[in-house]
Parts: C-alpha cells; structure tokens; sequence
C-alpha cells in the first residue's frame, strides 16, 4: 500500500499527493449527501400537512430509500468533478488547478441544491418532484424568479445557507498544495479506474441489471413517501422531454374483439335545429372545487358562480389531469391527457385534431384569449397547433394599467376587455379565456383590498375576486345579441393549495365543471357522475 505512506517535507507530515486528492475528494462528496439528507428533512418540515399522519417507520423506509437516490445523483452530477479530482498528473496538485475543481464543484450541484429547494413549495402546485417539464415554462421562470424570491423568502434563505455551507465546508478540506513528487502512474491509473468504477456504480444505483428508476422510490405504495424518497436532482436528470417514446399498445386482435368487450351504444341521431350555438369556454387558474359551493354546500367562495351551477348542469365528481396550468389546454382541447412530463412538450411538435379544428370544419369563429405575457406558457403556439384563428395575449390588450404586475391583466378587466371582443367576432364563434388573478401571489385591485372575504388561505380572497369578475361578465354579456345563443362553460385548469391534505390522491384533482346555457336546457343527467376534464 504504498499510496498510504507518509512523506516528511521540511520536518513536517506530508500525505502522498493521491492519498489527499482522494481525501479531499470523499470529504466533498460526503458534504453533499449530508446536505441532500439535511434538504429531505427540510422538504419533510414544509410539507408536514403530507405526513404527519404516517408512523414512523415508514417515514424511515423513505429515508433509507432516498439515501440510495441522494447517492446516485450526487455521483452522476458530479462525475466530472470525480475524474477530474483524480487525474494522474503532478498539475492536479496546482494551486490553479485546485482553483478549476472548485469552480467546477459549485457549478455542477448548486443549481440542483436550488432545485431542490424550490420543490418543497413547488410540489404543492405540481404534484410531483420537478423534472425537464420545467422547460415547458421557458422565459417564464426567469420573469417570474424575482418575485418568486420574495413571496418565497424563507427558500432564498435557506437556498443562502446551503450555498454558504457548500463553499465554506469545501474549502476547509483543500489543504495547501504538495511540493512536487515523484509520480507513480500504475498506481494513480489504477486508484482512479476504481473510484470511477464505483462513482459509475452509485450513478446506476447498485448492482441490478437495469439503473435505478423513479418506480423504485415507492414506500408501501405511497406517493407522498415516494416523493419524500426522491430528490428533484435525481428526477430531473433522469426524465426526458422527446416524443418518440410513447407504443402503441394494441389489447385486441382488431376492432370486432374490442366491440365485444365494448359494445357500440346505439344513441340517437342529433338533431340541430336553429343556428348554431356559440362556444365560450372560460379555464379557471388554481380552482379546487372545495373553494366552491358545489364542492362545499352553503360554504365556498363562489356565489355566482354556483348559482350558474344551480341553473346549468355542474358535477361534483369533475376531475383535471394534471396539476399544473400547463397540462390543461391539451385535455380541454385536444382531449390528450397529462400521460407523462413531456405531454405538453409534444403538442408543440406533433399535429393535434383539436377542437379548434372541428369547430373550424363546420363554420366557426375561433379564438384563444389569455392575460399574460404572449408567449407564456406556449398558449401561443399551442393554440395555433390546436387550429384557433386568433390568439390575444398581453401584448393585443389596449391598457397596460390594469396589470397586476406580475402575470398580467386581472381578471376583471380582461373578462370585460373578452366580453367586447366576442360581440366582434363572426357568430358562430368559439372562445376559450384562461384567468389568471387567482394565481400566487394572489393579487387583487387595490378597490378590493378590504371588500372581499380573505377566508382562510391566500387564494381565497383571489377566488372570491374571480367569482365577482364572472358575475360582471355575465352582467355585460347578457346584454350582447350573441348571449342567449352561447354555451358557457366554465371549469378549473388544476386544483389550488388545500386546506388540509387529503389522504386520497384522487382529491388532488378535483376541480368544478359548469355548463350554462342561457338560451335553452341542457340535458338531465347525474350529477353525481365522474366527468373527466376532456371536453
């Protein structure tokens, strides 16, 4: 074991130069397991509404199971850093070089440290820990990162101080460069083949025939410990935003074996009679059903809203897909459900038979409105792809003052500002509008500051300012010639943050889906029934 033995250099202790390089190389990577474990703990602590039911032993598992993740990312991450830490030449010990690797090091895992951290709140939105999805929202993270940072103070606090612990710890392990040595290449090739090895061993995450996967993290099939177990670095890496990977799976020999297991009802034929009714379909940001009347008899925040429910057809067991605003416009329209993390990714690349191209086919007017910046989100390109005529975004609206000053144009006016487009439009016509003022921060106009309930979370009072900028969009549509015509629908892109947390998933997805028609009936049916937001 020649590596292990001791040199004396001006009467003073020296270690071989691999020997301190490999030293110096554990101590760093063991600092980032220990804060990976410190940052699963935090994630525990911020989201103990999830789990404070579960005993802990299961939460244990979750631990135990997660340091295997928190290993094979920190060794993926950081396989440059490895390689780089244990290079068999005498500049390796450089003061320079030592300069590089710890450049190298910060770079390469505080972006994931960052990520990580941002999930303790963000998986209370999404659903899931973060991944390459992240991508679909583009420019709209770093337009958003500023007031972000500040709503979200205690995260760039503790983002602060995992960075502080990370440079500071670091740097007390790099001891003062080696005088030069004499180099010993058999050994220091050997050395680095056997920690590459092992680092390619802890990036797969053990012996098995296939890597480490996200299924593995499952806890007594919980997701909310599956969450805990993962880490948003692992997640990240290890998704992919490519469309070519989704097979046809086919369950039946032909179409005469899937019309015996599922027989072909017989409905009768249709019968249209009068002009064609006009479409407006009204995305609602962040509503949970439990905000409303239809979820919580004589409660909620949306008087006007369930009245239109009471009048209408409204169903208490209406569930979304997804959890993020991003999933929404591809199952409402285009009937393709959030299937994995590049869903939406894939719209932007593939033609979709959407409704805005059906309706186009039998002689509508489409358009697609929204209130924020052109370009978020892609509604843009995605409502081209979908066969929309016109898109207006932020950019088209004609009073910059009414913005919130953060995501765009409150619903009030933007409601009113849709109300006068439509009355332009061509009939039949086909408008979908997507809201955005009860997004966080949950802003709403100064004149409501003090008139509106505030209720017991943030959102609220937000959700009570829609249900008001909807009773004034009707109160201005029913005076337009097109109103008594007009199917309105009006339905939640994705749930906002509950009350308390349910123990079933399926209450993660429950969102209100109204129809109204002011003109004639809509059909009896139950409204007891599950309804799927794919319209």
């Amino acid at each position: 074991m020649t590596f292990l033995t001791i040199n004396y250099v001006n009467g003073s202790k020296l270690e071989k130069p691999m020997t301190s390089r490999l030293k110096r190389l554990l101590a760093n990577l063991g600092l980032l397991l220990a804060l990976y474990t410190l940052s699963r703990l935090l994630f525990l602590a911020l989201n103990y509404q999830s789990y404070n039911q579960l005993p802990l032993r299961e939460l244990g598992q979750a631990f135990l199971v997660g340091g295997r993740f928190d290993i094979a990312a920190i060794c993926r991450v950081n396989a440059p850093f490895i390689v780089l830490s244990l290079l068999p030449f005498g500049f390796v010990d450089r003061s320079w070089y030592r300069s590089v690797l710890k450049v190298v090091f910060l770079v390469s895992n505080i972006p994931f440290l960052l990520l990580n951290i941002a999930d303790y709140e963000y998986i209370k939105f999404n659903g899931q820990r973060s991944s390459l999805s992240l991508l679909d929202m583009g420019q709209d993270i770093s337009d958003q990162i500023g007031q972000l940072a500040f709503h979200y103070w205690y995260l760039a606090a503790i983002a602060g101080g995992f960075i502080f612990a990370l440079y500071y710890l670091s740097q007390k392990w790099h001891a003062t460069p080696l005088p030069p040595q004499p180099s010993h290449w058999v050994r220091d090739c050997v050395i680095l083949l056997l920690v590459t090895s092992l680092a390619v061993l802890g990036g797969r995450g053990g012996w098995q025939r296939r890597r480490l996967t996200t299924a593995l993290a499952a806890v007594n099939d919980k997701e909310s410990l599956s969450h805990l177990a993962l880490n948003s670095t692992y997640t990240l890496i290890n998704s992919q935003n490519k469309c070519d990977g989704m097979t046809r799976l086919n369950y039946f020999a032909n179409d005469a074996e899937l019309a015996k297991q599922f027989p072909p009802r017989n409905l009768p034929a249709h019968q249209v009679t009068g002009p064609a009714k006009n479409i407006v379909i009204i995305i609602v940001e962040s509503l949970s059903t439990d905000y409303t009347g239809i979820g919580n008899p004589g409660h909620g925040y949306t008087p006007f809203l369930d009245s239109l429910a009471k009048k209408g057809l409204s169903f208490r067991n209406g569930f979304a897909n997804g959890r993020r605003s991003i999933d929404a416009p591809p199952s409402i329209l285009a009937g393709l459900p959030h299937l994995r993390d590049e869903t939406f990714f894939c719209t932007q690349f593939k033609t979709l038979h959407g409704i805005g191209k059906i309706l186009k086919s039998h002689g509508y007017n489409t358009s697609f409105f929204h209130g924020g910046k052109n370009g978020t989100m892609s509604f843009d390109t995605f409502s081209r792809r979908m066969g929309f005529d016109d898109y207006y975004g932020l950019h088209e609206y004609p009073d910059p003052k009414d913005s919130d000053g953060i995501w765009g144009i409150y619903d009030e006016p933007y409601l009113q500002y849709f109300a006068q487009q439509l009355t332009r439009r061509p009939q039949p016509f086909a408008s979908v509008v997507f809201t955005l003022s009860t997004h966080n921060p949950y802003l709403v106009p100064p004149q409501y500051e003090n008139s509106l309930p505030k209720g017991e979370l943030p959102i609220h009072r937000t959700v009570a300012y829609f249900d008001l900028a909807l009773k004034h969009f009707f109160a201005t549509a029913e005076t337009m010639p097109w109103y008594k015509n007009t199917l309105f629908v009006v339905v939640g892109d994705h749930i906002g943050p509950p009350q308390a947390i349910s123990p079933r998933m399926i209450d993660s997805y429950r969102v209100p889906i109204v129809f109204f028609s002011p003109g004639g009936e809509l059909p009896k049916v139950d409204r007891e029934r599950v309804v799927l937001r794919l319209l």
